[in-house]
């Protein structure tokens, strides 16, 4: 008994020793979008008609400890516009992360996406699965340098039970520059479709994207002139059927931009990265997006040929006001081989404030 107490002593006088370093810590985050699809040029073949118009609010409290600890808490909340009378959708969040000086990030717990400083295209996350998708339930491993980022995400995004799917994925993405002009990067998605208690079967649905970048903006006056050259390469398995399919392609990317205006086209051509989006599972439904959560162009045709082109052409504006509000405008114009497959209109806004202090130094 007695060591025990003395044991317990020592601890509450470490507490107390280490109390001088817990300090508070905040942080908010504001995203608004309306995303415009209007794709009846081609008879929505590939992807339907809509618009998304929504907000999120992010605010998120804790605490820091020692060097480059904290636990945090909060929560998002997300509403359409026009929705009156709509109760909004909220999703709690808490988790613990660990910055070190040497730029390596670990989180745990269900933290928001934007701790991630991976580059994503709709290849990943389509645009709409970019904005709802506020947090990631499971880990994060991100290392940061000066010139190179490298991560791993972990993202349990469905817990087995009556109707909903055993669903989890890694993603991952990276750049290295191998010099001031050239970096060898990549982007990537492990993802693992099972069954539920009402619907057996399981998907895999896995796809990589390495591709070398080039920043040529010092050769000529723009803020951006980046090209890059990559190859496209999935894996799809259908564990009910026994169909395996390995789909291939390959892209290429430029994006320029002066002054906040730019223009970024992406050509692609290779085949159907979405093979099982209009197959069905054991009850009879399409996989569709419960199974896919790129953009639905990835599909590239619908015509059972087994390979095309796909080209998306952004024209877009953005624009900082100081460090902490960001604004974009985005025209989308979609193309395949026959010509225009619809456009979009997107604009965005987003406030983060983050890692400001708690309260003024007097």
């Amino acid at each position: 008994m007695k060591n025990f107490i003395l044991t317990i002593g020592a601890f509450v006088l470490c507490l107390s020793a280490s109390a001088q370093s817990i300090r508070p810590e905040w942080d908010v985050r504001f995203n608004a979008a309306v995303i415009n699809d209007e794709f009846d040029v081609s008879n929505c073949i590939l992807a339907p008609s809509g618009t998304l118009a929504a907000m999120q609010l992010q605010p998120y409290v804790g605490i820091g400890f020692g060097n480059g600890h904290r636990v945090k808490v909060g929560f998002n909340v997300c509403k359409d516009f026009g929705a009156k009378g709509e109760k909004p959708q909220a999703e709690l969040a808490a988790w613990y992360q660990y910055d070190s000086p040497g730029g390596f990030t670990l989180a745990a717990g269900i933290f928001p996406y934007a701790l991630m400083g991976g580059r994503y295209s709709t290849l990943i996350f389509s645009d709409a699965s970019a904005f709802f998708d506020a947090h990631v339930d499971g880990f994060l491993l991100r290392w940061q340098r000066e010139k190179s980022n490298y991560e791993v995400a972990l993202d349990w995004c469905g817990k087995f039970g009556t109707t909903r799917r055993e669903e989890f994925y890694f993603v991952s993405a990276g750049e290295g520059w191998v010099t001031p002009w050239m970096a060898l990067c990549w982007e990537g998605c492990f993802h693992h479709y099972a069954s539920s208690e009402a619907v057996q079967g399981v998907v895999d649905d896995h796809i990589l994207h390495p591709y070398l970048q080039f920043e040529f903006s010092s050769l000529l006056p723009l803020d951006r002139f980046e090209v890059s050259l990559g190859g496209v390469a999935g894996y799809q398995m259908d564990r009910l059927t026994d169909v395996r399919k390995l789909p291939l392609g390959a892209d290429v990317v430029v994006d320029l931009s002066k002054w906040g205006f730019g223009v970024r086209n992406q050509f692609y051509y290779g085949q159907n990265q979405m093979p099982f989006f209009h197959e069905k599972d054991a009850a009879g439904q399409e996989y569709g997006k419960n199974l896919y959560f790129r953009s639905s162009w990835w599909q590239i045709r619908r015509d059972n040929v087994a390979e095309g082109l796909y080209n998306r052409l952004d024209a877009y504006w953005t624009k900082s006001f100081g460090d902490y509000v960001n604004l974009g405008v985005h025209a989308v114009f979609h193309f395949d081989h026959l010509g225009l497959l619809g456009s979009q209109q997107i604009l965005q806004a987003r406030i983060n404030l983050e890692a400001l202090p708690f309260w003024k130094k007097k």
